[in-house]
Order: structure tokens, then C-alpha cells, then sequence
């Protein structure tokens, strides 16, 4: 096969457990984009807090696009112009915040600068750690929001996350779809919003097949998008649910796994 992109995720597949790019896999990344393949980023995070490392590996200087809210957004990387984008419901994100509220569940929404948390718990902080975007406690502003979201995220103990999540089954209708991306982080999105869907409109768009992709991942919300490509490859370090869904697994991400992917699926020019 004449695979043309490679898709990955940030936090714990391109990122090591010291949330660096390792000099091997950055320069490797940086021969593949040489060489005439595609380089893209597909996370959970926002848009905003994923600029600095697509910038890092050059995906503005070789016309790539990162793909963010785990699917609800496609960002042109040279312009930072939209390709794509899909809002909740507003009646529905209502509900998924009375809902989340009452299990209890903080609640983190976004404004384009910021991080906006309804309340304080142990891992309310977390979002603002890994996205490096700055957050602040705001009750009055999740209740007053009415205009559809891109995302939203229920933050708290692993076990009540685990819980709703084996509870979500139907309660929102038809146009919500939700994923935990950690085990304290359950995330709400439009029901056509996940990275494998935004692989689709991208390759589209590209002229490309999804055969021709090659997805890397380590969270339950990389499922879709490991599913869809042409290859989907699974870090050692991933859920024991995406190894079972992965064709292949490689190393972690703290023993260059993704090179281990390029080397094998991606030929030097």
C-alpha cells in the first residue's frame, strides 16, 4: 500500500511521559514531512493548545492540518484557517451539563482563550496542565452558557466516570456522542465529531483514501480513528480496549514507538 499520511495522537503517543517530543521521533517526523508525506495531529485538546507542537514539527511549513476537539474541528496549519467544524446541540449540551453535575462531575467547557471549570476537584486542574491554556473556576459561566460548544468534558474520580459512562447509553438522544479519553475524563461531543470521521473529511479533501492512513494512538478516543485507517497502530502503553481494536501494537511512547511505525510503513527518500 501507498500510505500517505500519518495521523497521530499528542499526549502519551507523540508526547513521552515527560510530555516531550524525543529527538528521535521529532527528527524522523521531520524526514517524513522532507520526504513528501503528510504529518498530522488528532487530539482532544483545542485548537489553541495544539499550535505549539504542530509548529514544532513544521506542519505549518508543509501545508499539513491538525485535527482537534477529538474531531469536531480541521485547522489548516499554514493559514490556522478552519477546514471543518461541528458544534453540540444547544438543548442537548444543556442536559449533558444538569447530567454531569449531578453525578458529581465538574464540568470544563472552553472560550477561545481559556478554560472555564464549574467547580474544584482533585483532577479539575488537569486539562489546564496538559493544554497549557489558562483556566479558572466559574459556576455563573457554565450555567449561563447558550451557544452550541464544541466540547465539553465531565472531570473527576475514575470511578464515577466509569460509571457514566456504562449509564450514557441513549440518555442524549441521537445527536451526542461521548469518549473517555483518560479515566477521569469523559468527553462530549456532536454525534458526528470523532477523529475517524475527521480522518474522512481530511483524506477527502486530500484526494486520498483512508487505506492510505496510518493512525497512532493510546486512548479510548483514539478508537475511531484506529478503526478507520488503514493501518491503526496502538502504543504499548494504550488501553487494553484500543490494543484489541489496533492492527499492530508498537513500543511506548517513552521508546520511540512512532519510529518504530515510520520505519516500517513510511520509506526513506
Amino acid at each position: 500500500m501507498n500510505y500517505k499520511l500519518l495521523i497521530l495522537d499528542i499526549d502519551d503517543t507523540l508526547l513521552n511521559s515527560q510530555r516531550e517530543i524525543t529527538p528521535k521521533t521529532r527528527e524522523r517526523l521531520m524526514q517524513l514531512q522532507e520526504d513528501g508525506y503528510y504529518v498530522v495531529l488528532a487530539s482532544g485538546r483545542p485548537t489553541k493548545s495544539m499550535l505549539e507542537t504542530a509548529k514544532e514539527l513544521n506542519l505549518d511549513k508543509y501545508h499539513s492540518y491538525i485535527i482537534s476537539f477529538n474531531g469536531a474541528v480541521i485547522t489548516k496549519m499554514d493559514d490556522e484557517t478552519e477546514l471543518y467544524s461541528q458544534r453540540l446541540d444547544v438543548t442537548e449540551q444543556r442536559a449533558i451539563i444538569d447530567y454531569l453535575q449531578a453525578q458529581p462531575l465538574s464540568v470544563i467547557s472552553y472560550t477561545e482563550d481559556e478554560i472555564i471549570i464549574d467547580a474544584e476537584n482533585e483532577y479539575s486542574h488537569i486539562e489546564g496542565e496538559l493544554t497549557g491554556i489558562p483556566y479558572r473556576y466559574s459556576p455563573e459561566h457554565i450555567a449561563s452558557i447558550d451557544t452550541p460548544q464544541l466540547k465539553f468534558i465531565g472531570v473527576g474520580d475514575p470511578a464515577i466516570v466509569q460509571t457514566v459512562d456504562q449509564d450514557l447509553n441513549g440518555k442524549f438522544g441521537q445527536s451526542t456522542y461521548a469518549t473517555t479519553s483518560k479515566p477521569y475524563f469523559m468527553e462530549f461531543m456532536h454525534r458526528d465529531v470523532s477523529k475517524g470521521d475527521a480522518i474522512k473529511k481530511l483524506v477527502a479533501h486530500l484526494g486520498y483514501t483512508v487505506e492510505q492512513v496510518v493512525a497512532c494512538g493510546d486512548g479510548n478516543n483514539d478508537a475511531s480513528m484506529i478503526e478507520v485507517a488503514g493501518v491503526g497502530v496502538a502504543m504499548a502503553n494504550a488501553t487494553e480496549y484500543l490494543k484489541s481494536l489496533a492492527d499492530e501494537v508498537t513500543k511506548s511512547n517513552d521508546e520511540d514507538g512512532l519510529v518504530v511505525v515510520m520505519d516500517k510503513y513510511f520509506a526513506k527518500k
